[in-house]
């Protein structure tokens, strides 16, 4: 992680403006290196914040699998599936295209006083595909500065089933990490 970036990464925290925080946001890039250090270092020292996570995948009703299909399953053997088999396996295949994997992160002090909540699921960081955001993968954010919004409320609601919380930002995400200088091309040391 260079410093530049974790700086870049940090100073969404120090912002006592809304507008100037979007405004901020509107250039920011997350790198997941970087988020992943972040998440490191708060769990492993408190600082700069507390960390909480929250991770489920939700899957829709009608793709789990039924006593039907486990015995269509079962029934098959080895070989070439049959019509119930494989519309068993038909079923498990679309569970990958419709679940939702979802994570989110919420950064605070003691008091909560201070708090900044990221949160995804595994659509919003496709890189392949479109997702609902037209600049492509992100990462939603809100924090303190938003108003009729408390720590634990957005916690709550998004634990308890309410993914994104209303008017967050959208914030650009790289699976890029940078490269040291060696490996770039520049001179090693």
């Amino acid at each position: 992680m260079s410093e530049a970036s974790l700086e870049g990464l940090l100073k969404l925290f120090e912002f006592d403006k809304k507008r100037e925080l979007e405004r901020y946001c509107r250039s920011t890039v997350i790198s997941k290196s970087d988020f992943a250090n972040l998440v490191l270092a708060c769990e492993m020292s408190g600082v700069p914040f507390l960390h909480r996570i929250s991770y489920r995948d939700i899957v829709p009703e009608h793709l789990h699998l039924s006593d039907v299909d486990h015995k269509a399953l079962a029934d098959n053997g080895v070989g070439p599936l049959g019509p119930e088999a494989a519309k068993a396996v038909r079923k498990m295949a679309q569970i990958f295209e419709e679940r939702r994997y979802l994570v989110g992160h919420m950064f605070y002090n003691p008091r909560l006083s201070r708090w900044h909540f990221f949160c995804f699921d595994q659509r919003d960081l496709e890189e392949r595909r479109p997702n609902h955001w037209k600049e492509g993968s992100h990462v939603h954010f809100m924090n303190w500065l938003w108003p009729n919004q408390d720590a634990q409320t957005v916690w709550s609601e998004f634990v308890t089933g309410n993914y994104k919380p209303g008017s967050s930002i959208h914030l650009r995400f790289s699976h890029e990490r940078e490269a040291p200088e060696n490996e770039s091309g520049g001179a090693s040391a």
